[in-house]
C-alpha cells in the first residue's frame, strides 16, 4: 500500500509539473500577427475596408433598434431609457464615409462625352442642392448629401461624362457647406483638373479656402495668380484677387487673416 500510494503520489507530483510548463508556455507564446498588419495598404483593401465599417454600423443600429422595441413591449423603461441613450449618443457621433469619390477618381480623368444617364444625374442633383437652399436647415443639410451622394454616383460610374467637373463643381460647394475644406479643396481641384475650361470658379474658390481656412498660401496665391487668368465665372472678383495676391507676395509677414 506504501509504494502504491508513493507511485500515486509520484505521478500527480509529474502531471502538475507539466500542466504548470504547459500553463507557462501558453502564458509566454505570442500570437499570430493580426489580419490588418498582414494587409497591404492599397486603394481596394480601403474600399473593402470602408464598406465594412459602413455595414457593421448600419447592422449594429438594426439591433440596437430590436432591443428598443423589445423593451417598449416588455414595458422596462429603465432599459429603454438606457437604449435610447445609446441610440442618441450613435447619431451624435461622427460617422466618416472615409472613401473620397474625388480622391478615388484621381487627377486624369476628362470630362469629354455627353452620357444621357450622366446628365439625368446631374440634373437630379442640382435639383436636390437647389431646393437645400430653400428649406430649414435641418432638411437642408439632408438634401445636400443626398445631392453629394449623385455626385459621387456621377464621378464613379460616368468618369468620361462631360457632367463631372461640374458633379466636382457642386461637391465641392457641399463640403464646404459641412465645414469639410480640405475636402471641398480636393473637389474643387478636381472640377478644373478634369476640364481646364470648366465654367465654374473653382480655383478661385479653392484659393480662399486654402488661404483663410487651410492657410495654405502658397498653393493659394497660385491659384489666385491662375483665376485671373483663365477663369472669366471670377471676373467679378479680380480686384480682390489682385489686392490679395499683392499682399501675399509684397508682405506676407504682414498679411491678415479675414
Amino acid at each position: 500500500m506504501k509504494k502504491m500510494a508513493l507511485v500515486i503520489v509520484f505521478i500527480s507530483f509529474i502531471v502538475i509539473l507539466t500542466g504548470c510548463y504547459k500553463h507557462q508556455r501558453f502564458m509566454v507564446e505570442k500570437t499570430g500577427p493580426d489580419v490588418f498588419e498582414q494587409m497591404t495598404p492599397s486603394a481596394a483593401a480601403e474600399v473593402a475596408l470602408a464598406e465594412e465599417v459602413a455595414q457593421k454600423r448600419l447592422a449594429y443600429r438594426k439591433e440596437l433598434e430590436k432591443i428598443k422595441s423589445f423593451y417598449e413591449q416588455s414595458g422596462n423603461q429603465l432599459k429603454l431609457e438606457w437604449v435610447q441613450r445609446e441610440l442618441a449618443s450613435l447619431d451624435s457621433a461622427p460617422r466618416y464615409r472615409y472613401i473620397i469619390q474625388a480622391e478615388v477618381a484621381g487627377d486624369k480623368l476628362a470630362a469629354t462625352d455627353s452620357i444621357p444617364r450622366a446628365n439625368i444625374l446631374y440634373d437630379d442633383a442640382e435639383k436636390l442642392y437647389k431646393e437645400a437652399e430653400l428649406i430649414p436647415l435641418l432638411v437642408s443639410r439632408s438634401k445636400r448629401q443626398l445631392a453629394l451622394n449623385k455626385c459621387n454616383e456621377l464621378i464613379r460610374d460616368y468618369p468620361a461624362s462631360d457632367k463631372i467637373d461640374d458633379a466636382a463643381y457642386m461637391a465641392g460647394e457641399i463640403h464646404e457647406f459641412f465645414g469639410d475644406y480640405s475636402i471641398a479643396v480636393l473637389y474643387y481641384k478636381r472640377a478644373f483638373q478634369w476640364d481646364a475650361d470648366t465654367p465654374y470658379p473653382a480655383r478661385y474658390r479653392a484659393a480662399k479656402l486654402l488661404d483663410y481656412k487651410l492657410f495654405e498660401r502658397d498653393q493659394a496665391l497660385q491659384l489666385y495668380r491662375e483665376s485671373l487668368k483663365r477663369e472669366t465665372a471670377a471676373h467679378n472678383y479680380s480686384e480682390i484677387m489682385q489686392q490679395r495676391i499683392d499682399e501675399l507676395t509684397i508682405e506676407p509677414a504682414s498679411v491678415k487673416i479675414k
